[in-house]
C-alpha cells in the first residue's frame, strides 16, 4: 500500500522505511493580504500601519508525498486545495514554512492561460513546449503525438484566437500531459472537452499511474477521485480535516456534506454603506459621450442635492429561513422550483387516482446560474412517513446534461400500483456528485388513491395464480452410482 505521511500537532503518521519521498512540506502556512481599498494599499504601502486583513489559506501544514503514489485532495471552495497545488508547483511562495521538491514537476492548472492568441496552435506548443524545459528536439519528437492527442490537426496551423473555449482546453492539456516529468499536478482539469475526451484524459492520467509517476489531483468529481487515487486529503479553511484511503475519506466528505445541507442556512445581520450622488466628479458619472444640453441639466439636478442627508450604514436584522414552511424547503438555490403539477395520464390536474391510472409529476424550475449536470430525483411516501419508491436520474442514466434557463421535468408512473391511502412527494434537484442540494422539497405535495379491490399492504403486484394437476403421487427414484466406464479404473485394484 502506498502511504503519506502527515505530521500535525494531533496526530504523526510514520511511512515505510522503503518509501522516497518526492514531496516534503514543513509547517506550511499561506495568507493572502485583503485590502478594502487602493487608497489602504497606497498608505499601507508609504507608512508603517498594517491597513489589509489577512486571509489564510492554509495553516501550518506538514506533508509529505512519496515516489509513484496516486494522492487526492478534496473540500469544499476555499479550504485551500488550489492554492496548496500552486505552492507545490511554485507558483506562489508560502507565507510560512519550506517546500522541497526531489523531481521536476508538470502542471495541469490553468490549461491555455499561456497561449498567445495570435499564434498558430502550432507555434503554442512550440512556445509553451520550450518554457516547461524541454529542447528542440523533445519539442520536435513530442509535436505530433500532442496534436494527435487534441484532435486538432485540421486546425492546428490556425491562430488559437479562432479556437472555441473547448479547443483551446484540450490542447492546454494535451502539451502538459506531454511533458516529461516525474510529479504531476492535476486541478479541475477532468472535465476538459466531451465525453470522449475526459475519458481519454482519464486513460492517460492511469497511464502515467502505470508509469510509476507521481500525481496529485485536486476536483470536486468525487468519482474521479475515488476511482484515480489511493489515498486522500480532505482540507477544510487550509486546516486538515482527515486522511487516509481515498474511498474511506470520500465517503465520510459526502456525509459530513450531507448533513450540513440538512440544515437550512441563517441569514447573518449585515451593514452596508451608502455613498452619496458623485456630484464631486461628474466626469464619471455622466461619461463623455452624452449630448451637451442634457448633460448640463444631469449636473444641475447632481448639484442640488445634499450629500450630508444620505445615511452611511444601513444595519439589516438577522433572518432564519427556518420558520414556517420554509423548514421543508432546503438547497443552495443554483435551482428554484417554479410549479409542481401532478396529472393523470391525459395530462389533467388532479390529487385523487385510483389503483392501475397513469400519473404523472411535471415540475417546472429555472437555474439562477448554470448548473452542471444536477441531479433529479424524486421520493414517494405514504402519509406515516412509510419510504415507498425513490427514482433519480443517475440511477436511471438519463437528463445528463447541463441547464441554464427554464425547464420542466417529468416521470410518468404507468398503471400505478398503489393501495388506497394518502401519499406524499419529495421533490430534489442535487449537484453530480449527489451531495448538495440544489433544491429540496421535502413531502410538500400530497395526492390520494382509491384501490377498487379490497387488499391489503402498500401495492398491488401483477401477478397470475395456476394449477397443476397431478395424476398420481410422484415417488422419489433411489439415487443409483452410475457404472464405471471402460476407461475408469476400479478402485478396488
Amino acid at each position: 500500500m502506498k502511504t503519506l505521511k502527515l505530521i500535525s500537532n494531533e496526530q504523526t503518521a510514520h511511512p515505510s522505511d522503503e518509501k522516497e519521498w518526492v514531496i516534503q512540506i514543513e509547517k506550511v502556512s499561506k495568507h493572502f493580504s485583503i485590502y478594502l481599498s487602493d487608497r489602504a494599499r497606497l498608505f499601507e504601502f508609504f507608512g508603517n500601519r498594517q491597513h489589509h486583513d489577512k486571509h489564510w489559506a492554509l495553516r501550518n501544514l506538514n506533508l509529505e508525498i512519496y515516489k509513484g503514489e496516486s494522492f487526492g485532495i478534496i473540500g469544499s471552495n476555499g479550504a485551500g486545495k488550489s492554492t496548496l497545488l500552486k505552492l507545490i508547483a511554485g507558483i506562489t511562495r508560502p507565507t510560512e514554512g519550506e517546500i522541497r521538491l526531489r523531481s521536476n514537476v508538470s502542471t495541469l492548472l490553468d490549461l491555455g492561460l499561456g497561449f498567445h492568441q495570435n499564434f498558430t496552435g502550432r507555434e503554442n506548443i512550440r512556445m509553451n513546449c520550450a518554457l516547461l524545459g524541454m529542447n528542440e528536439s523533445e519539442i520536435d519528437n513530442a509535436i505530433p503525438e500532442i496534436i494527435a492527442f487534441a484532435e486538432l490537426r485540421d486546425f492546428i496551423d490556425y491562430p488559437v484566437r479562432t479556437y472555441s473555449a473547448g479547443m483551446s482546453l484540450r490542447l492546454g492539456f494535451s502539451i502538459a500531459a506531454h511533458v516529461p516529468s516525474d510529479i504531476l499536478l492535476i486541478d479541475e482539469v477532468l472535465t476538459v472537452g466531451d465525453q470522449y475526451f475526459q475519458r481519454r484524459c482519464v486513460k492517460k492520467i492511469q497511464q502515467f499511474l502505470e508509469e510509476g509517476r507521481t500525481i496529485i489531483l485536486v476536483s470536486h468529481d468525487l468519482h474521479s477521485v475515488r476511482s484515480l487515487c489511493d489515498r486522500a486529503l480532505w482540507l477544510e479553511g487550509g486546516n486538515v480535516q482527515e486522511i487516509g484511503p481515498a474511498r474511506e475519506v470520500v465517503d465520510r466528505y459526502i456525509n459530513k456534506e450531507r448533513d450540513r445541507s440538512k440544515h437550512p442556512k441563517q441569514y447573518k445581520p449585515a451593514v452596508g454603506t451608502l455613498r452619496p450622488p458623485p456630484s464631486y466628479a461628474p466626469e464619471t458619472f455622466l461619461g463623455p459621450e452624452i449630448e451637451p444640453e442634457l448633460r448640463e441639466a444631469l449636473l444641475k439636478q447632481c448639484r442640488l442635492e445634499n450629500p450630508a442627508q444620505h445615511l452611511q450604514k444601513i444595519p439589516t436584522e438577522a433572518y432564519d429561513v427556518v420558520d414556517g414552511d420554509q423548514a421543508i424547503i432546503q438547497g443552495s438555490g443554483e435551482i428554484r422550483i417554479l410549479d409542481v403539477h401532478i396529472l393523470d395520464g391525459e395530462a389533467h390536474q388532479r390529487n385523487q387516482f385510483h389503483t392501475g391510472e397513469d400519473l404523472i409529476v411535471a415540475v417546472t424550475f429555472r437555474t439562477t446560474v448554470r448548473v452542471e449536470r444536477p441531479i433529479f430525483g424524486i421520493a414517494l411516501f405514504r402519509s406515516d412517513n412509510l419510504y415507498i419508491h425513490g427514482p433519480n436520474t443517475r440511477f436511471d442514466q438519463t437528463l445528463d446534461d447541463d441547464f441554464d434557463g427554464v425547464y420542466t421535468f417529468f416521470i410518468r408512473w404507468n398503471q400505478l400500483p398503489l393501495l388506497s391511502g394518502d401519499y406524499k412527494l419529495s421533490i430534489a434537484v442535487f449537484d453530480k456528485n449527489h451531495i448538495k442540494p440544489h433544491v429540496w422539497h421535502n413531502q410538500l405535495y400530497d395526492f390520494s388513491v382509491h384501490a377498487p379491490m379490497e387488499d391489503h399492504g402498500i401495492a398491488v403486484l401483477k401477478h397470475n395464480w395456476g394449477l397443476i394437476t397431478h395424476l398420481e403421487h410422484p415417488q422419489k427414484a433411489p439415487i443409483e452410482e452410475p457404472p464405471l466406464s471402460k476407461n475408469t479404473p476400479d478402485p478396488s485394484t
